[in-house]
């Protein structure tokens, strides 16, 4: 009897699936629907990195409360943040045409990576991670065509146009022909080949021979960190091992060979770093997953879990070992070749300290004796001042460290019974800057809604 049942099932099912499939086709060939699917979910491989990512509003929302970890709200919570936040301009003339500027000039940017056109990092901070590159000769696509017929129709690439940026597409169906479709109109069938944004920051290195001074910090080859350059092809396999570290103040390409053996160690220890970083991410996705279903977090997963942490914590070790090994080799090659030397971290912090126990002498005119009180003060005051000098230049991550030290500075000479308070009042909205700082694109829309 149960048996019987099964086929008249699959065949109601399949009767209402052709249904459903004759008034889905009805649907699409009205040209407001048809249109509709189009903007709705067909993207260009130009243009779906920009709108499939991260939206906006998410972005600031995980920048403004980093300690937020849900999303189901009551009305009453959700007004909080909006009026923290802010209200940002939407569906109005202005914000549409800055909208679509700003869209334009992001698709511009793209498509001079694309053709290797534009080396300047820092005008690049509002793109996506990954730069898809331009689509070759051969490759199957689907376009949008305009005429004879409009649709989306399936062809090849025959040629690529960069002056109008556009590409050459044989269209599949017979009587479409060949047209020049632009590059915005253009999806490949196959996932698009990318490239990390962060390639175009390394420019090309000058061919300097025999230019540099003997270096003179070098970590010790016997370091802890030493296990790590042993099993690296690179350095421990090469048949010039030997010769490329016995050689002191020598060059290779222009550069000296103890500078490329800190890179090729820095280089290393960022990837086993990578790696750790995602377990840690995997085990904290873990640890959520159980605690939302009331499951007890088992023994050998915290034991693993500070195992990681151990381990995190030795390379950030070796890691600021090797980056200011790094840095001293910067500070020395310079002013040689017309190259401003950056302040180092110690540096930026030292200059804000002085400015600003400066400004507290001549703000206290002795109405204040409390030494506690007045440290506290002159310390605020320079994490302001530190503020104010990476907004007025140009800084790399490297250089932010200063604001690390004050805030640990800081905490370090408070009452424990403060620190939480500090935490969530001071130390919050300096890590909120700081990430502004680097991704200000990010906040446009809701900086001038507060401009105004």
């Amino acid at each position: 009897m149960f048996q019987s049942k099964t086929p008249v099932l699959s065949a109601m099912n399949k009767r209402l699936a052709q249904s459903i499939g004759v008034r889905l086709r009805n649907l699409l060939k009205l040209p407001k629907a048809h249109k509709w699917v189009c903007y709705e979910w067909f993207y260009s491989n130009l243009d779906a990195p920009l709108f499939l990512g991260e939206n906006d509003f998410c972005i600031c929302l995980r920048e403004s409360f980093p300690e937020l970890k849900t999303k189901k709200l009551n009305r009453i919570q959700w007004n909080k943040i909006r009026r923290l936040m802010g209200k940002p301009r939407r569906c109005s003339p202005a914000f549409f045409l800055e909208e679509r500027a700003v869209l334009a000039e992001k698709r511009d940017k793209m498509r001079l990576l694309q053709q290797r056109k534009l080396n300047e990092f820092n005008n690049l901070k509002d793109l996506p991670d990954e730069i898809p590159l331009h689509l070759v000769i051969g490759t199957k696509v689907t376009a949008r065509l305009r005429q004879p017929q409009d649709g989306l129709f399936t062809g090849t690439i025959e040629a690529l146009d960069t002056n109008d940026n556009s590409y050459r597409v044989i269209f599949d169906r017979p009587g479409l022909g060949t047209h020049s479709i632009p590059d915005i109109e253009v999806l490949s069938n196959e996932p698009p080949e990318t490239i990390p944004l962060s390639a175009f920051q390394h420019k090309q290195r000058p061919r300097l021979q025999n230019l540099f001074s003997p270096p003179r910090f070098i970590p010790s080859l016997g370091s802890p960190s030493q296990h790590l350059v042993n099993n690296d092809p690179l350095l421990s396999g090469s048949p010039f091992k030997g010769r490329l570290l016995s050689l002191d103040g020598g060059t290779y390409g222009g550069f000296p060979i103890r500078f490329l053996v800190l890179v090729t160690r820095l280089s290393k220890i960022l990837t086993i770093k990578k790696d750790w970083i995602q377990q840690v991410k995997d085990m904290n996705t873990q640890a959520e997953k159980s605690k939302s279903y009331l499951q007890p977090i088992t023994v050998d997963f915290q034991r693993k879990y500070a195992n990681i942490v151990l381990e995190l914590d030795k390379l950030n070790k070796d890691l600021n070992e090797y980056l200011m090994g790094v840095q001293e080799f910067c500070q020395e090659m310079g002013p040689p070749h017309g190259v401003t030397v950056v302040d180092q971290p110690s540096e930026i912090k030292r200059k804000c300290d002085d400015e600003a126990q400066e400004l507290g002498m001549f703000s206290n005119k002795k109405t204040a004796k409390n030494e506690s009180v007045l440290s506290l003060v002159s310390n605020l005051t320079s994490l302001m001042l530190q503020i104010r000098t990476f907004t007025q230049n140009d800084f790399n991550s490297f250089e932010f460290k200063s604001l690390q030290d004050t805030l640990a500075e800081i905490k370090s000479g408070m009452n424990s019974n403060n620190i939480n308070s500090f935490q969530n009042n001071v130390e919050i909205h300096i890590n909120h800057i700081q990430s502004g700082l680097t991704q200000m694109g990010n906040l446009s829309a809701f900086s001038n809604s507060l401009a105004e």
